[in-house]
């Protein structure tokens, strides 16, 4: 009998020796208030911004239909290390921290012998559900000025701490959240920018843009490090890497709303047995579906209180399909005066049901002082760049749009992304689509009430 219980140990150590040596490290790197659209890949009309990520791009896969389920930075991440969306895990309000209880990437991971780290902006809270390592390095604070570089010595002491141990590793970059005062603007002339087409075209919008790509440059530079280290340490063969640029820029129509430039993400993946030739998918994905895709890769079984779905099928090749529908979720929190919105996308029409439509929209960041907020910050750069559109507004009808498209939001929003992918024409007043409007706003309303939303009470929460 003895000689049986040693033999079954011995198999035992000998499976769990081979199941390590099969499980990929993971490097997610993540940006900070970038929206896809200011990427090569992802069709920049200004040059130079993502040479790094490009590069990457044509060596791996591409996702062109990736969604966080909320824009803003605290939701966003909630909902990458959970697995959970907005309403599950608890965090669905910027500065709100995830219920208690709830299990994050480190103990998921965990449970499977990784090590799990984080270095540079965080971001969430509580400690208990996102007990990371600390891994030194990366600047933390987004909102400070004049900042140092990031220093790689801890990232690489992490990496290599322990050859037999797989790890998991988040690079949670600054750039490009506000202000934009670092990078090198010289790439790009002010009057030869293209500025996405719901922006008013100003000086002060121009000059400020032109700071905010010099800053998604810095990410890529961050990117292409990350990827030169891999190689140097000879772990680039055995680590998935992954890139993501969160919600969408820190401007008007952006990060805070739940429209398509605030909402859409980048996300390029590399697969240690990535082929040369680039794949690009439009399966519509989430960000609550890449905690999954780690457990997956690494070998453990799929807890059933996730929203998300792992990609592995897709990235494998074994379909092309991932999800009917995105969903997506705003709450104004303390952010601004209450207003509730919710949206969905099949892919190709986009529903946004504003639940609050009596409500102008604000952020106490960009025109908090429409509802009385004295911003601290005299120079604030996001909201320079607005008080130029309020005074272009006075005798630009163009400017004018672009105000109201941000501050008045109707009731129901309809659009064709195909045809129309920066929502400029609202289809919902259309009654020849009316069969979409209602089957998108059932397919909303199902997700709701399977999310324990409760819409406008949430505000009050």
């Amino acid at each position: 009998m003895r000689l049986i219980l040693s033999f079954i140990g011995l198999a035992l150590c000998a499976l769990n020796a081979r199941a390590a040596e099969s499980q990929p490290n993971f490097l997610i790197i993540l940006g900070d208030d970038i929206s896809a659209s200011s990427l090569g890949c992802y069709g920049s009309k200004n040059p130079h911004t993502s040479p790094n990520i490009d590069r990457l791009a044509d060596e791996g896969m591409r996702f062109t239909n990736m969604f966080v389920t909320e824009a803003i930075c605290a939701p966003a991440r909630a909902e990458l290390y959970t697995g959970q969306q907005p309403h599950r895990n608890g965090c669905m309000q910027n500065h709100k921290a995830t219920r208690n209880g709830t299990l994050s990437v480190v103990q998921h991971l965990g449970k499977l012998g990784y090590r799990v780290g984080l270095t540079g902006k965080t971001h969430i809270k509580p400690k208990s559900v996102y007990p990371f390592e600390v891994v030194k390095g990366f600047p933390k604070n987004c909102n400070a000025r004049d900042l140092p570089g990031a220093d790689w010595d801890g990232v690489e002491a992490f990496m290599t701490r322990d050859e037999e141990q797989p790890f998991c590793l988040f690079l949670c970059s600054i750039h490009a959240h506000s202000p934009w005062d670092a990078g090198d603007t010289s790439h790009w002339e002010l009057d030869e920018l293209k500025l996405p087409p719901h922006l008013a075209d100003t000086e002060e919008t121009r000059r400020l843009y032109r700071e905010y790509l010099a800053e998604v440059r810095l990410f890529d530079d961050q990117v292409g490090k990350a990827q030169a280290m891999l190689k140097k340490l000879k772990l680039d063969a055995n680590t998935v890497l992954i890139v993501l640029d969160e919600n969408g820029a820190g401007m008007p129509c952006g990060k805070w709303t739940n429209f398509d430039w605030g909402v859409r993400s980048a996300c390029v993946v590399k697969w240690p047995e990535s082929g040369s030739k680039p794949v690009v998918t439009d399966a519509l994905t989430q960000y609550c579906d890449i905690l999954p895709t780690l457990i997956d890769a690494g070998g453990g079984a799929m807890p059933d209180d996730l929203d998300g779905r792992s990609l592995l099928p897709l990235i494998t090749g074994q379909t092309k399909k991932h999800r009917d529908h995105a969903f997506f979720t705003y709450n104004s929190g303390p952010e601004g005066p209450s207003f509730v919105s919710r949206a969905v996308t099949d892919g190709r029409f986009k529903l946004m049901w504003n639940l609050t439509p009596e409500m102008a929209f604000a952020v106490r960041t960009i025109n908090g002082f429409d509802f009385g907020y004295v911003d601290k910050m005299k120079d604030r750069h996001v909201r320079m760049m607005y008080l130029s559109w309020l005074e272009a507004a006075k005798n630009d009808p163009q400017a004018a749009e672009s105000v109201q498209r941000f501050r008045r939001q109707p009731e129901y929003q309809l659009y064709d992304l195909s045809k129309d992918p920066w929502e400029r024409e609202n289809l919902a007043g259309n009654p020849e689509y009316g069969e979409q409007l209602a089957a998108l706003k059932g397919s909303l309303s199902g997700w709701m009430e399977q999310q324990g939303d409760t819409g406008i009470k949430s505000r009050k929460k």
